[in-house]
């Protein structure tokens, strides 16, 4: 097929230039490789493509037929390798993230607008679900990257540390006060729980931080989504764990407030995680250095 490829970018240049010797100069080869070609390919396919003439040569029908394919195939082979050359200049691609809700909207949107900006023609395609879901896809190569809040335990996953974010237990003032408690660590007695579902990557982390210190509650409430938890506690419905990072303008305000517990909970991180046995488009790779 390499060799018949050649052949066809020699027949199709003596076609649209009439004349052997013309289509030598263009291509840069000599008149006669260009008729050994031309011969080359006639015995290959058991047909006559050109007969001559005074002016040099013409297309038989049987050539004529053939020319329209060959024109086709040649018209989209270049087109092809027009659009390889934007993928590496990154002015083409497309990009399938992962990535919950959570993490989406306050630490990756943020960020994505100047990435926007500077490669306008990179499509990017949000699977919007849990971490834990988010990794089973990456794991199937049905995404390319994911943003995860914990690095994963899986051997198959590069993972690249972003940025420490740190979990908090916040409520409502007045629904705190109501409470009337002196010991701060009672609130897990007396208080109403909300928190993320059972499956939730940010949900384990917590059970463990309780479970390590022998803090044992049964959530009230347990809802997919973290944004939620924080409208409800702002509202007095109870008592949620968040990520601090996320709800500085709550705490700020004074609308939420932070539970001072002993011990604090760990740090954790965001970052990025991709299959180390699946090659990053070269879209996928320019994501990947944005973010770093």
């Amino acid at each position: 097929m390499e060799s018949n490829l050649e052949l066809y970018r020699v027949f199709y240049k003596v076609a649209k230039c009439g004349n052997i010797s013309l289509a030598a100069e263009e291509l840069f080869i000599s008149q006669p490789a260009v008729s050994k070609s031309i011969k080359k390919l006639e015995d290959s396919l058991g047909i006559t493509m050109f007969s001559r003439n005074s002016r040099g040569v013409k297309l038989t029908k049987e050539g004529e037929v053939f020319y329209k394919y060959v024109e086709r195939a040649l018209n989209e082979i270049s087109l092809g390798e027009t659009v390889l050359d934007k993928f590496k200049m990154k002015e083409q691609g497309s990009i399938k993230i992962g990535v919950s809700t959570t993490i989406c909207k306050h630490f990756v949107i943020p960020k994505l607008k100047n990435f926007i900006k500077e490669y306008p023609n990179i499509e990017i395609k949000f699977i919007n679900k849990t971490t834990l879901e988010t990794l089973k896809l990456l794991k199937y190569g049905e995404v390319d990257i994911c943003f995860v809040s914990e690095p994963p335990e899986e051997d198959f996953f590069n993972y690249i540390n972003l940025v420490e974010i740190q979990d908090i237990f916040v409520a409502n003032r007045e629904y705190l006060d109501s409470l009337n408690t002196e010991n701060i660590n009672d609130i897990f007695n007396v208080g109403t729980l909300m928190f993320l579902e059972k499956d939730n990557i940010t949900r384990k982390f917590i059970d463990k931080y309780l479970s390590n210190n022998s803090i044992f509650v049964q959530p009230e409430i347990e809802i997919s989504n973290m944004d939620l938890l924080v409208e409800f506690s702002k509202i007095g419905l109870g008592i949620t764990a968040v990520i601090k990072d996320f709800t500085l303008k709550e705490l700020g305000s004074g609308e939420l407030v932070e539970i001072p517990i002993t011990p604090p909970i760990p740090k954790r991180s965001i970052g990025m995680a991709y299959h180390k046995s699946i090659p990053l488009s070269i879209a996928a790779k320019t994501f990947l250095k944005y973010f770093l």
